[in-house]
């Protein structure tokens, strides 16, 4: 797993550690990009993603669904990654014990918030696919991906095509994968 840096949470305040347990995710590499020869300087970091999931949710999300809850699962569908890293096909961790372990850090991050609970609600709303905007969140996840591999290849990096025929292969709404027909 390469980080830019690592460090671990060590404040006594539950707002600011969990905080800085999401500070973790600007320095955590985007490893599927590394394992296909994108350059550490050009590779983005799981928060980069993150806001890229973000910003697809602010400006894709349909009228039907709750903007809120889809802005707060695209914040949050990270969190696991603090602690166990980016995990990728590569790394044989099975889906189950991936899932598995990315609960227990989420728990691990949120519990101790206030509104903990709701939050680790709402994660779990992408991690298990039980709502729509879950659902929803998670096919951004895809989408993101893949435009973000258009540009890897736009820049000369051929091994990032694979992500990319992988995001259309994976965004299954209509409504969003005309934004990867185009390439």
């Amino acid at each position: 797993m390469k980080w830019k840096y690592d460090f671990n949470p060590d404040s006594q305040d539950a707002v600011i550690n969990t905080f800085q347990f999401f500070l973790k995710l600007k320095a955590l590499y985007r490893q599927g990009w590394l394992q296909r020869n994108v350059t550490e300087k050009q590779t983005e970091s799981v928060a980069d993603h993150s806001f890229g999931t973000a910003m697809l949710a602010l400006l894709l999300c349909p009228p039907e669904l709750d903007k809120l809850k889809v802005l707060e699962i695209a914040l949050l569908h990270e969190t696991g990654e603090c602690i166990i890293g980016d995990l990728t096909p590569w790394d044989e961790v099975n889906e189950a014990e991936k899932s598995s372990l990315e609960l227990e850090s989420v728990e691990n991050i949120l519990n101790s918030l206030p509104d903990g609970k709701r939050l680790i609600e709402i994660w779990k709303e992408f991690e298990f696919e039980t709502s729509a905007e879950g659902r929803f969140v998670r096919q951004l996840d895809k989408l993101e991906m893949g435009l973000q591999a258009e540009l890897f290849t736009k820049l000369g990096n051929n091994d990032a095509a694979a992500l990319l025929l992988s995001a259309k292969q994976k965004v299954t709404d209509e409504k969003l994968r005309k934004y990867l027909a185009e390439y």
